[in-house]
Formats: C-alpha cells, sequence, structure tokens
C-alpha cells in the first residue's frame, strides 16, 4: 500500500474515532432526548421486535435502495470540488452514528447492550465496512483526478486504463455491499432474533 495512501486511512481511522467519542458525549448530554420512551433502543421497542416476522425481501429492498442512494451521493459529489470534504462529512457521520447507538445500548443494558449492538450489525458490517472504505478511496482519487491532480502522483502514470480500472473497481465495491445487504436481510434478523430472547 502507498505510504499516501496508509496515510489516508490513518486520517479517515483518526477522524472516526473523534466523532465516534464526540458521539457518545453527545448521547450522554442529551439522554434525557434520545433515550426518552420513543427514542433509541428503548425496551418497548426492543419488546416489538422479539415478535417481529422480518420480510427479508422487503428488508433487501429498503437496505439497497439506501445504501444505492448513499453511495450515489458520494460520487456525485466526487465529480466537484467537494469531493474529498464530502468523504470526511461521511466518515464523521458514521462516527457520531455509531458513539451514539452503542452507548444509547450501554446506557439501557449494560454489557448487554454491548452484545445487542454487535449482534444489529453482524455478520453484515464484515463486508460493508471495507466496501465503504473502498468507495471512499474511489471518490477521493476519482476527485483528485478532476480537481487535485497533485495529491496522489500514481494516477497520472495510469490515464490509459483508467476509466476502465475505475469501473471495475465500482462494480466490485457494489457486488460486496449487495451480498453485505443479503446478508443483513436473511442472517442477520436470525442472529438479532435469537439475541432478543435475553433481554
Amino acid at each position: 500500500m502507498a505510504r499516501r495512501e496508509t496515510e489516508r486511512y490513518l486520517k479517515w481511522l483518526f477522524t472516526f474515532a473523534g466523532s465516534f467519542i464526540a458521539g457518545i458525549f453527545i448521547m450522554n448530554i442529551a439522554k434525557s432526548y434520545f433515550l426518552s420512551d420513543g427514542g433509541i433502543l428503548n425496551p418497548g421497542t426492543l419488546s416489538r421486535l422479539k415478535h417481529l416476522t422480518v420480510d427479508g425481501t422487503m428488508l433487501l429492498r429498503y437496505t439497497l435502495f439506501e445504501r444505492t442512494k448513499i453511495a450515489f451521493i458520494l460520487i456525485i459529489f466526487s465529480t466537484t470540488f467537494i469531493g474529498i470534504a464530502a468523504a470526511y462529512v461521511f466518515v464523521i457521520w458514521q462516527g457520531l452514528l455509531t458513539g451514539m447507538f452503542l452507548t444509547a445500548a450501554v446506557i439501557h443494558y449494560g454489557f448487554k447492550g454491548i452484545l445487542l449492538a454487535l449482534a444489529g450489525v453482524f455478520p453484515q458490517q464484515l463486508l460493508l465496512i471495507p466496501a465503504w472504505v473502498m468507495l471512499l478511496e474511489w471518490c477521493y482519487q476519482l476527485c483528485c483526478k478532476f480537481y487535485f491532480p497533485h495529491k496522489d502522483k500514481e494516477m497520472a502514470a495510469s490515464q490509459r486504463h483508467y476509466l476502465v480500472r475505475k469501473g471495475v473497481i465500482l462494480l466490485w465495491i457494489i457486488g460486496v455491499v449487495i451480498i453485505g445487504s443479503i446478508l443483513e436481510s436473511y442472517v442477520n434478523p436470525i442472529i438479532l432474533s435469537e439475541l432478543l430472547n435475553v433481554f
């Protein structure tokens, strides 16, 4: 892995970690709002989930639509001069949501809340996290190609097959997202349902 790419991944990691901590802080400060009866992960919601039958097909359509929408927005922004900033906004947003979700789970249920949070993202995130990182890198490189060619010297040496390579990579990312969404729609509900029996 090129040094510049490694540094970029580290910057995203630190950005995620900082926003994750911010999400924890926000949840603790505003828990009276977020953890009300209709708030995040309240016992009433979990009780209803125990008896909910998940339609995998409908869930798959929903998850694919939502992820396709986010990916499309990132790709569109990557064709503008604010594409790099958009990638960082996405990382911050994910860090905030993760920190808030995990904190809510712990406040409500203690150690069991951590298990609940893990069950909620397993096994799909094993594929989706790498896919999002790959998409961020894809968008970053495209933005650099259009507006900041000095940021990545490797791209300047691969003009001939640039579009073909980018297309193949994007198809690979889409394929991983589809597989991850299938796991979320058909496998994750089974895992989550089993875990909910202890709540």
